[in-house]
């Protein structure tokens, strides 16, 4: 019987696709025997498994180390070598923890603080639009709102073979959207629409609108400025951290107005999307300098 190229290639296809598909279950029953068996832990116990875990991680993953060292050394050129490589360790290890708790976030209990102002729009019911960012437990926010209003949706980058991570969103009242779906804004935009409050971790590189970070010109993801702009939503900047203790507390904040008194007298003219993303830049640069060993640094930030 004579095979042609076609049916070769057609062969070594659903072959390929067979050994993906059982690597990716293979996977998915690993991670879950995983994290029952950490959570039968206690969560100190935890947090030093996993922080090490990351460190050790990062000791041989060389060109994020090194990305890391280097994003480190151009933000805070002050430090020297040796403590830009022990915080990059540090804040991998923390950062390490701050993701895992993702599977396990009907056990955290978080802090929660925010001005009057602020309070009454989380309670409003109204929906919102929540710039976050990747430093302490990565989900607090979310979590956070949930504990105030409803819906709380967020955007989440869990792998295919591991949908089921979603329940552990479900389980407390967040709505998680992957964000590699096709249609992952306009269904962002349509629950905006419809008073959701969505948080989104914005401090990821995007080319979408142009802001300085630690002195340097780069780029950045827009989407919650121009979620807020269509839907006429509220913009609030949120952040969790980890305290000693290893209580997580979250912090809800409006951006202030910066202009001087004489212009406070004149009417607002509404800001552009590229001048909000700024603004939360410019805030996000401040929280990282205080608690730079909870910032995961080892993202591309600054690309040519």
């Amino acid at each position: 019987m004579k095979v042609d190229n076609a049916g070769k290639l057609k062969t070594k296809t659903i072959t390929h696709s067979k050994l993906t598909l059982i690597k990716q279950k293979t996977s998915s029953v690993l991670i879950k025997l995983l994290v029952r068996a950490l959570m039968t832990l206690t969560r100190e116990r935890r947090k030093k498994i996993i922080t090490k875990i990351g460190k050790t991680i990062l000791r041989f993953a060389k060109k994020t180390r090194n990305r890391a060292i280097n994003n480190i050394s151009k933000a805070m050129p002050e430090l020297s070598i040796k403590e830009a490589t022990q915080l990059a360790f540090d804040a991998y290890g923390n950062c390490a923890f701050g993701l895992a708790e993702s599977f396990w976030l009907s056990q955290v209990e978080p802090d929660i603080f925010c001005d009057e102002e602020t309070l009454q729009i989380l309670q409003s019911g109204t929906g919102a639009c929540i710039a976050t960012m990747h430093i302490g437990c990565y989900e607090a926010v979310p979590l956070a709102v949930a504990k105030f209003a409803k819906p709380s949706v967020t955007l989440t980058n869990i792998p295919d073979f591991l949908e089921d991570a979603i329940d552990f969103y479900s389980d407390v009242n967040i709505t998680a959207i992957n964000k590699n779906s096709a249609n992952a804004f306009s269904e962002l935009l349509t629950r905006a629409g419809n008073n959701a409050y969505i948080s989104l971790h914005c401090d990821l590189y995007a080319n979408q609108t142009e802001v300085s970070f630690f002195g340097q010109k780069t780029k950045a993801p827009a989407g919650v400025a121009l979620l807020a702009k269509m839907t006429k939503n509220p913009l609030l900047l949120a952040y969790a951290v980890y305290q000693d203790d290893g209580q997580v507390q979250v912090f809800f904040e409006t951006l202030k107005d910066e202009r001087s008194d004489e212009q406070m007298s004149e009417p607002k003219n509404e800001q552009s999307v590229e001048q909000v993303m700024a603004k939360i830049y410019q805030r996000f640069e401040k929280i990282i300098r205080q608690y730079p060993s909870q910032w995961y640094w080892s993202y591309n930030r600054w690309k040519n």
